[in-house]
């Protein structure tokens, strides 16, 4: 038997990752509903996986060119590769699994990008109009924010800025922002019923979230070279110290931490180490774990105060635990930091970076939800009452209360025996 070369090492390895990546982003499915309850979880489940699609095709289709290739707009986009051509276009016997491996990675990435909207506005957003957003905002939202981050050579982030962003943090922050920008054009949203919260959902959703996260941040070194066993073990520590500072905060604020708080504080943990987890130490790694997870936690609460739903929880914990993991290596990345080198320079890049990434994703999703809403629609009108979380059906007209009987009418006549109705 031939022996392996590092080439197909590698590309085993990205295998891997990739199909743990999808299993994160068909664990927030089973998360965010088992928060809400099991008929959300049901529909979540089904905007996944219809996003998810949506996205793999319009990759294979040339997005992934888009995101990787030469560049078509120096800095912003690269030239699309339709049918993969530049990948499947050479001998598959002769060449290396490497290519194919890398590209199946990173379209499992944006899939993930996906799923993150999509569990957050399925309880709001219909199906059809759904389906429409992906197809615009892949384009005009992803495809630029991954291309300054995956795209080494010319990327608006990596080249332009140095920004120090590993695992695709940058792409994390605007899918939160994305998801907030559709969620403000969707309007104020109807009465929704009581909450029934599905704690097995939410530890099988948590529990593949957390393992397929591991997943992209081992994922983003491309190799299995010496500094993939320190990133996995970077990112079992951030999510260690996010456990138990979340369920610290809900200690103190609500006197009762929970499993939800648990799992919330290993997802923004990370989060958090996703964008600088190959620059890290150990020890920072903590520290930024466990940093997010007290940012996080403490926005959370002040979205629970403003009566938010389940959607917003993971919104802040992409966007805050996103935001705190770009700026933390501006501070303490080894060699390049404040606290080691002395100068902003990184910081100012990082923050720039992720403001950025934020504010256009916002407004973008913004325009095009807006465009949907006054096009075809873009939300359910009402919400059947009294049925659980079972929301997904409008509600029909009420019908006329059946006639009074005789006997308890008022305006009977002096005459009448009124004895029945008393």
């Amino acid at each position: 038997m031939a022996q392996a070369t590092p080439d197909q090492v590698d590309a085993l390895l990205l295998f891997f990752c990739g199909a743990l990546v999808l299993l994160a982003a068909f664990g927030l499915s089973f998360f965010s509903g088992g928060m809400a309850g099991r008929a959300r979880a049901t529909r979540a489940f089904r905007f996944v996986l219809v996003g998810g699609a949506v996205t793999i095709l319009l990759a294979v289709l040339g997005g992934y060119g888009a995101v990787t290739g030469r560049a078509l707009i120096p800095h912003l986009v690269g030239v699309p590769d339709p049918g993969l051509s530049a990948i499947t276009g050479v001998d598959p016997g002769g060449s290396s699994p490497y290519p194919a491996a890398r590209a199946g990675y990173l379209i499992a990435v944006l899939v993930v990008v996906t799923a993150i909207v999509a569990v957050a506005v399925a309880s709001r957003v219909t199906l059809r109009a759904w389906t429409v957003f992906v197809v615009l905002w892949l384009p005009l939202v992803v495809l630029p924010v991954a291309y300054g981050v995956f795209a080494l050579d010319d990327g608006w982030a990596i080249a332009g800025l140095h920004v120090v962003d590993f695992g695709g943090a940058l792409v994390v922050v605007a899918a939160g922002g994305s998801a907030v920008g559709l969620l403000l054009a969707c309007g104020r949203g109807e009465h929704l019923p009581p909450l029934s919260p599905r704690p097995a959902l939410m530890a099988i959703g948590g529990a593949a979230l957390w393992v397929g996260w591991l997943g992209l941040i081992v994922g983003s070194e491309a190799a299995l070279d010496a500094y993939a066993p320190l990133m996995a073990v970077g990112g079992f520590l951030a999510s260690a110290t996010g456990v138990l500072m979340w369920m610290l905060v809900d200690a103190v604020l609500l006197r009762r931490p929970t499993l939800g708080s648990a799992l919330c504080g290993a997802f923004a943990g990370l989060v958090a180490v996703t964008a600088a987890s190959g620059v890290l130490t150990l020890g920072w790694c903590m520290l930024v774990g466990a940093l997010s997870s007290l940012a996080c936690a403490t926005m959370v609460d002040l979205a629970a105060r403003a009566r938010s739903g389940p959607a917003l929880t993971l919104c802040v914990i992409t966007i805050v635990g996103g935001l705190v993991g770009l700026l933390f290596p501006g501070l303490f990345a080894t060699g390049s930091g404040m606290v080691d080198s002395g100068n902003f320079d990184l910081f100012i890049a990082q923050g720039i970076a992720g403001m950025a990434a934020l504010l256009y994703a916002v407004t973008v999703s913004l325009l095009i939800g807006l465009a949907l809403r006054f096009t075809i629609g873009l939300t359910r009108v009402r919400y059947r009452a009294g049925r659980g979380n079972s929301e997904t059906r409008p509600v029909r007209p009420e019908r006329s209360a059946p006639p009074r009987a005789r006997g308890t009418d008022r305006t009977a006549s002096p005459g009448q025996d009124r004895t029945a109705s008393d």
